[in-house]
């Protein structure tokens, strides 16, 4: 009986690197290979191959410092993103609590007439039935995560990072 032999392939050619890694990071290597049922050759060799095919974006491949300097940068964003909003909002309570004071100005004097002061009353009936309509409005809608900012258009002549309706 004979077998025939097809064109050989060739055996993948692989070299023998040495190095050394700290205990902890071996045990960890241990532990990973162990979960993933992967050899720990597979998984070195998967590493190093990603960071070099494209280091500047991989952000596992960047050493401490660049990520530490990445973690200052977007905390840095999230921090002006965050005063603006502050200063948009105390911006509009101040224009909002200026037109309030204006239309309410009558509330602030004694009713002359007892006519006027059941005026006043029923107004103020109104208006907390209103206020609370309006908690709830505000409430529903930061639940759903918008938020005020997100309704002005062009702040800092950026556009909207959102563009969802509430």
């Amino acid at each position: 009986m004979s077998t025939t032999v097809g064109p050989s392939t060739p055996k993948a050619r692989r070299v023998r690197v040495y190095t050394r890694l700290s205990h902890p990071l071996r045990q960890r290597l241990l532990a990973y290979c162990g979960a993933a049922g992967r050899s720990e050759r597979a998984v070195i060799e998967d590493s190093v191959d990603r960071y070099l095919a494209n280091p500047g974006k991989d952000a596992s491949a960047a050493g401490p410092i660049d990520r530490l300097a990445q973690a200052i940068d977007d905390d840095r964003r999230l921090r002006e993103r965050q005063h603006r909003d502050f200063e948009l909002l105390s911006q509009m309570f101040g224009r909002f609590l200026q037109l309030w004071t204006i239309v309410h100005a009558s509330l602030f004097t004694q009713p002359a007439t007892p006519a006027a002061a059941e005026a006043i009353a029923k107004q103020r009936g109104v208006g907390e039935a209103l206020y609370k309509r309006l908690v709830a409005g505000v409430a529903n809608q930061f639940r759903r995560g918008h938020r005020f900012a997100d309704d002005l258009p062009n702040v800092d002549d950026r556009r909207p990072e959102r563009v969802d309706k509430p």
